[in-house]
């Protein structure tokens, strides 16, 4: 196997690539990619030309086998004899039966966000590679056969965790023998994770078929993917910030010129993203509902489309976007806690007792007039009876307008991007966020937003 370029180069590009001093901390499981990408910062950073770069490590101990706490206290050892500051993350508390890969990787990124702000890191470091890449396409490929599917395009070079800390992979594409390789020359080891190779899980089997493939190829369908991907969200970002107006942070007017003027692919990518946060839902809606929507945007019926708990309302001078007044779960908020309602609004309560939260309902719709004053009337009692109010003696209270209780805090959530916002759809997050009169995360790199080219 040969290779063009070097982990190192890669590394000294990443560190090149910083457009403020930074505080890196890298995610170390004890693996050969992880170890290896904070050997390679080490090194890097050794030679005195990027002083205005410091390192840090964290290593997630899941407590999922007998082997992680000996294999974190390992890491431990390895980044002392370095001089570098590191933290053992333990993943507590029970831990599903099913869903267990998922669960694990929520956790791991919590935890890893969390050290970084006690670091006070910037950017979080993972090791992922181009194996890992090629995997993941593959197996979004076997999900999804749609050959234009965005998920063809792998994982994204960097991702905002939570709103609050960039995940950067500056190894993306770059292959695991390589790494382990130049690891071997240097006499640096490594634990191999058993999982790595069990049939059971999905990437193993992925990784078996793969083997003999033509790497090179795949990488190169994948970076076309990317190509498209990036193309694909920074027009629907136009999209939305020349067509969408969002009122009240609950309903969302795409002007009749906006559809008109936008092709179909653009206009199901941006409506998408609109529809999961209007909707409160993770992840955009499925591509056969989005055909749906597209339908109903390229006729003149005036109709209504209910999909993923938003409510499509076409009418003559606009499309309305409002999340369906049902299936609206309420939330009990204890004395000083926070949490996510309905996936649309985070609500802190910093009062003694504890809070209900639950749909307005019809005391909402009283109030909706002077909430939504530039809407047609039904649109503007549907939405009202789904914003947020908390429970009291003589009915819900709305909590988007007087008499709001003073120790309750309200904000917009967007669920598609607030979690887990890959670099792929920045701009796109940037536009909505804006529309609702929310910040936006910088980023504090350039050069990453194409490709990596290792």
């Amino acid at each position: 196997m040969t290779f063009s370029v070097t982990p190192q180069a890669a590394v000294d590009r990443f560190l090149s690539s910083l457009t403020e001093p930074a505080r890196l901390m890298v995610a170390v499981s004890g693996g050969g990619d992880s170890i290896g990408l904070l050997f390679f910062l080490h090194e890097a950073m050794r030679d005195g030309r990027h002083p205005h770069v410091s390192l840090c490590a964290a290593t997630v101990d899941h407590g999922l086998r007998p082997e992680s706490s000996a294999e974190a206290a390992a890491v431990a050892a390895f980044c002392e004899e370095r001089a570098i500051q590191h933290r053992i993350l333990v993943w507590e508390g029970p831990k599903p039966v099913s869903g267990l890969a998922a669960a694990a990787r929520e956790a791991r990124y919590g935890l890893l966000a969390d050290a970084a702000e006690v670091f006070g890191a910037g950017l979080i470091l993972s090791a992922h590679t181009a194996d890992d890449q090629v995997e993941t396409a593959a197996m979004r490929a076997e999900r999804n056969g749609d050959a234009l599917s965005p998920g063809l395009a792998g994982m994204a070079p960097a991702v905002l965790l939570g709103g609050r800390v960039w995940l950067v992979r500056p190894l993306l594409d770059c292959r695991r023998a390589h790494i382990r390789a130049l690891l071997e020359d240097s006499g640096i080891g490594w634990f191999d994770d058993p999982s790595n190779d069990n049939a059971a899980y999905e990437r193993p089997r992925q990784r078996r078929r793969l083997r003999g493939a033509d790497m090179a190829a795949a990488l190169d369908d994948i970076r076309r993917a990317q190509r498209r991907r990036y193309a694909l969200s920074a027009a629907a970002a136009s999209f939305i910030r020349d067509g969408v107006t969002v009122h009240g942070g609950a309903v969302a007017v795409v002007e009749r010129t906006a559809l008109q003027d936008v092709d179909d692919d653009v206009l199901a990518y941006g409506l998408a993203a609109l529809a999961a946060v209007i909707g409160g839902r993770p992840h955009p809606l499925s591509a056969n509902r989005m055909l749906q929507v597209v339908g109903l945007c390229r006729t003149e019926e005036l109709t209504r489309l209910n999909i993923g708990r938003v409510v499509f309302d076409q009418r003559r001078e606009a499309l309305f976007l409002t999340r369906e007044a049902r299936g609206i779960l309420s939330l009990t908020l204890a004395a000083g806690g926070s949490g996510i309602w309905d996936g649309r609004y985070r609500v802190e309560n910093a009062g003694d007792s504890p809070v209900t939260v639950l749909a307005a309902g019809s005391p909402g719709q009283r109030i909706a007039p002077s909430l939504f004053p530039d809407v047609p009337s039904g649109v503007a009692l549907r939405a009202a009876a789904a914003l947020p109010a908390c429970s009291s003696a003589a009915g819900p209270v709305p909590l988007t307008g007087p008499p709001r209780p003073s120790w309750l805090t309200v904000g917009y959530f967007l669920a598609p991007f607030d979690r887990f916002l890959p670099l792929f759809d920045a701009m796109l997050a940037r536009e909505i966020a804006l529309k609702f009169a929310r910040p936006c995360a910088g980023i504090p790199f350039r050069g990453l937003s194409t490709e990596n080219e290792c």
